[in-house]
């Protein structure tokens, strides 16, 4: 009996240690909105409302993505020349133009939402932000490559997203989601257009799981 004890604290133990901070930062707003953890998320974490009937949302209005929030982790490999990593006004409207298309190829064109133009009963209002960035590498511009070189990294980095759902016409939120993606996994030439490529695959990548994580929370 002690021994099976000590086997059920030292699996509770490993559970509480493989949480990551994004996904105690959801479970934490989760717990406050009442929302339930769902069992197999396609997300790193997924929590939903008890009571929302997903099915019953028909329409969305998809707000801009919120890159104000956005942690920087400088890469190790920095340099003593290098200038802090930073997302410059073209590398926010990029992002911008990026989950645009891929929110409106999965939840759009897809059939699941049509767009909304004013909150309704059947309306969710979905708000997006990005919470880390963590670069493998210098930024591929003057202030950090002065001198044109070229780097190679296991890919861009890594980056965290969060996913909001809320009422339309209550503005309580229904459902979170998070997730921790590494955008490329192989090393290769680390520049503006390669990291441009990942950025591109990673939005698509989110929105295509955020798809299937919508038809299950409908069966919920």
């Amino acid at each position: 009996m002690k021994y099976l004890l000590i086997v059920v604290l030292s699996l509770s133990i490993v559970a509480c240690a493989v949480t990551h901070p994004h996904e105690k930062l959801a479970q934490d707003q989760a717990a406050q909105a009442g929302l339930v953890a769902v069992a197999k998320p396609h997300f790193d974490a997924t929590f939903i409302s008890k009571t929302a009937a997903f099915s019953h949302y028909k329409k969305i209005i998809i707000n801009d993505i919120d890159l104000s929030q956005a942690v920087i982790i400088q890469p190790s490999s920095k340099n003593s020349f290098d200038a802090p990593w930073a997302l410059s006004e073209g590398d926010k409207q990029y992002y911008q133009t990026q989950f645009s298309e891929s929110a409106k190829r999965n939840l759009l064109d897809s059939g699941l939402f049509t767009l909304a133009a004013s909150s309704d009963a059947d309306t969710v209002v979905l708000k997006t932000k990005i919470t880390d960035i963590a670069p493998h590498a210098s930024k591929d511009d003057f202030k950090s490559r002065p001198n044109l070189m070229d780097v190679y990294s296991e890919g861009f980095g890594r980056m965290t997203i969060v996913f909001e759902f809320y009422d339309s016409t209550t503005n309580q939120l229904i459902m979170i989601a998070t997730d921790e993606h590494d955008l490329g996994a192989m090393w290769e030439l680390n520049n503006k257009v390669q990291n441009n490529l990942r950025i591109r695959l990673a939005f698509d990548f989110w929105l295509s799981k955020l798809k299937r994580e919508l038809n299950a929370a409908a069966k919920f």
